[in-house]
């Protein structure tokens, strides 16, 4: 592949977007969250992050133990989030994709995407809650609690939450390759790991992080300064972390899913902390080999990864234009929703252990400051 060899031409300075990500969203009439629903989830999520701890002591008498315990937890953290997706903020979702999924993708009463059990997916990243949305697809296939995602290192930081993404085995990342690559490739080794469970769905950015105008102003800067095409909708992508993905995991997993993701207006926050309406989100997919990936040429993998970054500029710029994707008039239009809330019972169930783990200790300590008061 001889594509590394010559530079896109520069592109014009990039015009604001109809689903700039920057604009707030307009006003609306619904009310925010009730205090009372926000306090159960955080709540419930606290509990199953004891259910977390309370699986740790499995590393260290067997490893297979210990990941379908976090296995099962994840499964029932997806099934939260979701189910506060569907409370707080109703998403629907329009689905597409090219002729290398075709057949893959089918709706009807819910959706289904079948994908292989083993899969490494890239997309561009729009918002911090992209990830959402991807473990909703994983979800749909079954995979929800064998989803994986590559992160910025910041977010480990976060209470609570830091440490219960570090139990799901998912990898952070500081984009300082010589401090990354160690925690890179002993997170991949675990995947690959026949020891872990056998299905994967690993999702990283190539960009690195969310589009903000920072990001977007640095973009602009590193594409000033390489000479490559600066792309007006979506961020310039870094090759290596995928490269190392793909070294490590080419023999258990033969084909990469990328998706390109857009928003309508879209706004986290008010989506999330005013409960505003949420507009539809777009995933459009497509499929590689991996084999056919160049992914142990360095250079021939950059261009081959800019070169799939300036089709998804193009899709996005069809997206601006249209409202919708190529080939979306035949589309699965699905929502993001629990399929059946029986499945709740699994974060009870969760719940049910905590709070019986925690019955069982207050009382044998109980009994045993008993003991020794009345040794006294």
């Amino acid at each position: 592949m001889n594509g590394h060899q010559q530079k896109p031409a520069q592109r014009s300075t990039p015009s604001p977007s109809r689903f700039d990500i920057f604009e707030p969203a307009g006003p609306s009439s619904e009310p925010p969250p009730k205090t009372s629903l926000a306090q159960t989830c955080l709540t419930v999520g606290a509990t199953l992050h004891v259910q977390q701890w309370l699986g740790a002591p499995l590393y260290f008498l067997n490893d297979r133990w210990y990941f379908n315990w976090q296995k099962v937890v994840k499964q029932s953290t997806a099934l939260l989030l979701l189910g506060l997706n569907q409370l707080l903020s109703p998403t629907t979702v329009r689905i597409s994709g090219d002729a290398s999924v075709a057949g893959q993708i089918r709706g009807g009463k819910r959706l289904q995407l079948d994908f292989p059990d083993r899969v490494v997916i890239t997309a561009n990243h729009q918002i911090y809650t992209d990830w959402i949305f991807f473990w909703w697809t994983a979800y749909t296939a079954g995979k929800h609690g064998h989803f994986f995602v590559v992160l910025k290192d910041a977010l480990q930081r976060i209470p609570v939450v830091g440490w219960g993404m570090k139990f799901f085995s998912w990898i952070f990342l500081s984009r300082r390759w010589e401090t990354d690559r160690v925690i890179f490739e002993g997170g991949i080794e675990r995947l690959a790991d026949c020891r872990t469970p056998d299905s994967m769905w690993l999702l990283l950015f190539p960009e690195g992080t969310n589009m903000s105008r920072n990001a977007r102003a640095a973009s602009q800067r590193w594409s000033e300064k390489s000479g490559t095409a600066d792309l007006k909708h979506v961020l310039l992508p870094r090759s290596r972390g995928l490269q190392c993905c793909l070294q490590g995991l080419s023999t258990t997993v033969d084909w990469l899913y990328d998706c390109t993701i857009a928003y309508d207006g879209i706004h986290m926050k008010r989506l999330y902390v005013e409960g505003r309406k949420a507009p539809p989100v777009h995933m459009h997919w497509r499929r590689f080999a991996i084999k056919e990936i160049p992914y142990d040429d360095s250079l021939a993998l950059e261009a081959w990864v800019l070169d799939r970054w300036i089709e998804k500029d193009e899709l996005l710029e069809h997206f601006q234009q249209n409202g919708c994707f190529p080939a979306e008039d035949g589309c699965t239009v699905a929502k993001v929703e629990i399929q059946n809330w029986l499945e709740t019972t699994k974060i009870l169930g969760g719940v049910a252990a905590v709070a019986a783990t925690w019955w069982i200790g207050k009382q044998t300590f109980g009994h045993i400051d008993s003991i020794l008061h009345a040794g006294r």
